[in-house]
């Protein structure tokens, strides 16, 4: 059976070259020795701080998610709000249009009432232009001579 040294730096000079190589790649054996694992009580911090971050982090979501829902209520309730709006404006233009056809209504009304006024003004105008018409013949014939009716027309 074989038996084998321990290599260190003092005999690895001596041997295979590539032992040298191996030496450097990993470094001494004190280094490997401080680097194994770590404590039991630095693991469980770790983890009671990563439990930690992760109920920050779900305590943040829900708080994200309240305000979401907030914002989502308030919209609503603008959206509803402007709904009712709208409806109002248009009642109040149906209201308006229908003002406006009764005055046009009533404006239409009157203006045939004054135009019917106007035609009995006119007929009545006519009838007395007739009759003056015939009493002017009529005081010419009988009070006016030849002399005076020339002079007239």
């Amino acid at each position: 059976m074989q038996t084998f040294e321990p290599v260190t730096l003092a005999n690895a000079k001596t041997t295979d070259g590539s032992l040298t190589n191996v030496l450097r790649l990993i470094g001494s054996f004190d280094d490997l020795d401080a680097d194994g694992p770590p404590p039991r009580k630095s693991l469980d911090q770790d983890w009671s701080q990563l439990i930690d971050h992760i109920r920050d982090a779900a305590s943040h979501v829900r708080e994200v998610e309240a305000q979401s829902q907030v914002q989502e209520l308030r919209v609503q309730q603008l959206l509803e709000r402007a709904r009712d709006d709208i409806k109002e404006a248009a009642d109040r233009v149906r209201a308006a249009d229908a003002r406006a056809a009764d005055v046009q209504a009533r404006s239409e009304a009157l203006l045939r009432a004054a135009d019917e006024r106007v035609k009995a003004a006119e007929e009545r105008a006519r009838i007395a232009e007739g009759w003056l018409a015939q009493i002017r013949e009529a005081f010419a014939s009988e009070f006016m001579t030849k002399q005076d009716t020339k002079l007239i027309a």
